[in-house]
């Protein structure tokens, strides 16, 4: 039985709330972001639906020749008025990104209808997992043959496309990707990202946070335009219906919705990598954040972190737990400063 719930929030959600340095640097990335995930997917699908009405849909066959007719009368007001209308829609909308990013992951199906549908996907999945478990070699039986390698090579890599334990599993590929992403990242070293990253953030170098926030955008516009194709596409129907030939409209937003909907689990997988190697890169410098010496291995780390994630998730602490960390102090005695020290690395 499909069990998940929107409660959960995910990495990408507190990517959304980067550390903010100063306002002029936010209003540079809010330009750009709002620019590129919102503001053109809302101009693409307005003026896609601006045209099938002004060439007459659907109360007449539409005409090419009448919306450009429609086009030569616009008015400096109207243009203006269009202008502010985009930018309303697109104001308003913004907020929605994580809503739509968690709906087109599985979080949240609402209904019977869409409990049903989550099982379903959600199985067939689960059959892709056990198949592709099948079909990877034994330890001891790795054969030289070709065809076996690649076999195994293609199952590896929808393994590593899937979440590793089945009640894991979310209905869609993009809800997979980004679960399996956002989860192994931390998992060598013991950490949660859910409760580490917005810690680390701030010892992570800008040009990283820039490359990381960068594969973000790749991907929450990809599901603005997949989104925006699908409206697009239901459009299309409710409007040429009635009109033969113009239904080929239809497909051909259907089709683009597909596409972006495949660029958004590729963009996916590009964005969990950037998450993966500012972890792999700056982990240790999470103890640094808090003043605590760095563990000597691997194996030390992985246990502190399990301590760390029960600070940060503000459970009870046991005596051991308590005396498994010690503060490093500066040479005049004082608290060190972790921040200036991470940042001069």
């Amino acid at each position: 039985m499909w069990k998940k719930t929107f409660v959960v929030p995910t990495t990408v959600a507190y990517l959304f709330r980067s550390k903010i340095t100063d306002v002029g640097n936010f209003a540079g990335r809010l330009g750009t972001r709002f620019l590129v995930v919102t503001v053109v997917p809302n101009v693409l699908l307005l003026g896609y639906l601006g045209f099938l009405l002004a060439a007459g849909a659907p109360g007449h066959l539409p005409s090419p020749g009448h919306a450009l007719r429609d086009l030569d009368d616009l008015t400096l007001n109207r243009i203006v008025a269009v202008t502010l209308g985009v930018l309303v829609v697109s104001v308003a909308s913004h907020p929605l990104q994580l809503p739509l990013i968690q709906l087109l992951e599985g979080y949240y199906w609402p209904g019977k209808l869409g409990t049903v549908l989550a099982d379903r996907a959600t199985e067939r999945f689960r059959h892709d997992q056990e198949k592709a478990l099948y079909d990877l070699p034994e330890e001891d039986g790795l054969s030289a043959n070709w065809t076996a390698k690649y076999k195994a090579r293609a199952a590896q890599a929808r393994l590593n496309s899937l979440p590793e334990h089945t009640e894991d599993l979310l209905p869609t590929a993009l809800g997979n990707v980004l679960w399996r992403g956002e989860t192994s990242a931390g998992q060598p070293y013991g950490l949660e990202l859910l409760a580490a990253w917005p810690r680390l953030v701030p010892f992570v170098p800008p040009d990283v946070l820039a490359e990381i926030n960068d594969r973000r955008n790749q991907l929450d516009a990809a599901i603005r335009l997949c989104v925006a194709s699908g409206i697009a596409t239901a459009a299309s129907v409710g409007l040429l219906l009635r009109d033969g030939p113009w239904l080929f409209l239809a497909l051909g937003t259907y089709l683009l919705c597909w596409a972006c909907y495949r660029a958004a689990i590729a963009a996916s997988r590009g964005y969990s990598i950037s998450l993966a190697t500012a972890v792999d890169l700056y982990h240790l410098r999470l103890f640094d954040g808090l003043a605590l010496e760095r563990p000597a291995n691997l194996m030390e780390e992985i246990r502190r972190n399990e301590v760390l994630m029960k600070v940060f998730r503000r459970e009870a602490l046991g005596p051991r737990d308590k005396g498994m960390f010690q503060y490093i102090a500066a040479k005049d005695g004082s608290p060190a400063d972790p921040a200036a020290k991470a940042s001069s690395e």
